[in-house]
């Protein structure tokens, strides 16, 4: 009996990057994200920063909420939800801001942003401690490359900016932040938070952050 003919080869499928319903929501997230450093440089000479932060949010929460309704998703999110949420808008919607938008009163936005791209690091270890993800060789190899890199910046900063402002203050103040972002991303991706549609639970998360937000600018700033 003869073997069967060979097929044609099989097309290698393009890179995830490649595809269109991964690169468009990739780019479209980036663009977001990185145009918001623009948003917290203007907001930081007009107002207290945590009032700017405490605006922000307020505006953002019934924005979330109708997200949330026009996507059809159910706002009970059940009491560990609401736990989680609670988490959530301390960590990320509280802390997170409130670190990152004092650290530019003393660092440029764009250091503070290229520090950030350092998120992925605590959000790997944290993981690990708390997920119990593993951590390849590779990724550590690059994250110490990386991290030389932004060490380095951070070096001509303190040098470009010696009289300007408070560069170790403004390092403390953004790893404070990081700190707090990588947190709320590691125990959202608990199995409470995995159950959960996405857009109800940042919708309620937003709102505890904003109601955070604004008896912390009360207590620090004022009315």
């Amino acid at each position: 009996m003869k073997d069967p003919a060979p097929g044609p080869p099989t097309e290698k499928p393009p890179h995830a990057l490649m595809r269109l319903g991964v690169a468009a929501p990739f780019l479209l997230v980036a663009l977001i994200w990185g145009s918001t450093w623009y948003v917290i440089t203007g907001q930081i000479a007009e107002v207290a920063p945590s009032w700017s932060v405490a605006f922000r949010f307020i505006i953002a929460a019934p924005a979330m909420f109708a997200l949330a309704l026009a996507t059809g998703k159910s706002l009970a999110i059940g009491r560990s939800g609401h736990l989680l949420a609670l988490a959530l808008g301390a960590f990320q919607f509280c802390g997170n801001f409130n670190f990152v938008y004092r650290a530019e009163e003393h660092l440029t936005s764009g250091i503070v942003a290229v520090m950030f791209a350092l998120l992925m690091v605590p959000n790997a270890l944290l993981a690990l401690v708390l997920l119990g993800q593993r951590i390849t060789p590779r990724f550590m190899t690059g994250s110490a490359v990386a991290i030389a890199g932004v060490a380095l910046l951070l070096i001509e900063e303190a040098r470009a900016v010696r009289l300007a402002g408070d560069v170790p203050l403004g390092i403390l103040l953004t790893v404070g932040g990081i700190l707090s972002a990588s947190l709320a991303n590691v125990i959202q991706a608990n199995e409470t938070g995995r159950a959960l549609p996405l857009a109800s639970l940042l919708a309620w998360a937003v709102l505890y952050g904003a109601g955070i937000d604004v008896a912390l600018a009360w207590a620090i700033a004022g009315p």
